[in-house]
């Protein structure tokens, strides 16, 4: 996994909202499902007729959440979500799967009382599972001939670890446009009319240090594509170039000029944005260091530098 951006929420805690949602649904099923002395309910957590025996839902603390087909995708959409290792690239099934979580499951228990899935409450379950479909559709449905997918301001934020605000300004300051289309049910009904389209939302992504790169089944490589397009963007400093991309290849900048025999400190102010000395061999090295295109990287650098000190 990259070190670039961070995974909002461990697995711990959503094994603890999957443990709320089953809870939730039982609760539902104890209330208003067929009369039958708690049987019901019982096989549905997993339980034998005397454990359940005397008791509610809500007194129920301890039973299987991996017996339940929702912690298998649920888990599946996690590895993806946040791109950890082990995640696969097949995922159309769980894509579909998990559309129709965020659509139908129980948005509270029984008594009211809101379950992970609430779309007033934001719950994380329901923020990780939003984050595996915009990535998915993003970047793997289009392979799978599924659709042509534009994620919403809400899933262009969830991907990027900022707020919707913070993206809204980001997106007109760089003179990104978004197209009006028709709203979705699934989530907040405005943000849901407004998409960016897909080339656009790649690139944007590429610029964001909260973003975890796409590397689902190929490692390394499927980064490349991204470092690729921050070379090609001259709306990108130079400083953020090369700070992402020490981010996408998760290599420490102090580390790379030591072993590459450059001055640590030069470095640390060229990150930082500082007029430091022109040092052409010294970019060549770091070029060559970080496995990217010499010339293109050097070129860059060159221009940031003439103009940081003009």
């Amino acid at each position: 996994m990259s070190k670039a951006g961070e995974i909002p929420y461990t697995w711990e805690q959503i094994e603890m909202q999957i443990k709320e949602a089953i809870s939730c649904q039982a609760s539902i099923l104890e209330t208003f499902g067929p009369w039958c002395e708690g049987r019901l309910v019982a096989d549905y957590l997993g339980l034998s007729e005397e454990q359940f025996r005397d008791a509610f839902v809500e007194d129920v603390t301890e039973f299987d959440i991996r017996r339940h087909q929702l912690y298998d995708i649920v888990r599946r959409a996690y590895d993806y979500a946040y791109q950890l290792d082990g995640a696969r690239t097949d995922m159309a099934s769980e894509w579909q799967d998990v559309d129709g979580l965020l659509q139908g499951f129980p948005q509270t228990d029984a008594a009211g009382q809101p379950s992970p899935f609430c779309t007033l409450n934001d719950f994380p379950l329901r923020r990780m599972l939003e984050t595996f479909f915009a990535r998915f559709g993003l970047f793997d449905s289009d392979r799978q001939e599924l659709i042509d997918y534009r994620p919403t301001i809400r899933e262009l934020a969830l991907l990027a670890n900022m707020t919707v605000p913070a993206v809204r300004t980001s997106l007109s300051k760089e003179g990104f446009k978004l197209d009006k289309v028709q709203a979705s049910s699934r989530g907040n009904r405005e943000e849901a009319s407004f998409r960016l389209n897909t080339e656009d939302a790649r690139l944007w992504l590429s610029r964001r240090r909260g973003f975890i790169p796409q590397s689902a089944g190929d490692g390394l490589e499927g980064r490349q594509p991204l470092i690729d397009q921050l070379l090609a963007d001259r709306a990108v400093a130079f400083p953020d170039v090369l700070a992402r991309i020490l981010d996408l290849k998760t290599m420490d900048a102090q580390q790379v000029a030591r072993e590459n025999s450059i001055d640590e400190e030069w470095l640390s102010g060229l990150i930082a944005g500082e007029a430091v000395n022109l040092d052409l061999e010294a970019l060549r090295q770091l070029a060559r260091a970080l496995d990217v295109s010499e010339a293109e990287f050097v070129s860059i650098g060159v221009r940031h530098l003439l103009r940081a000190q003009s």
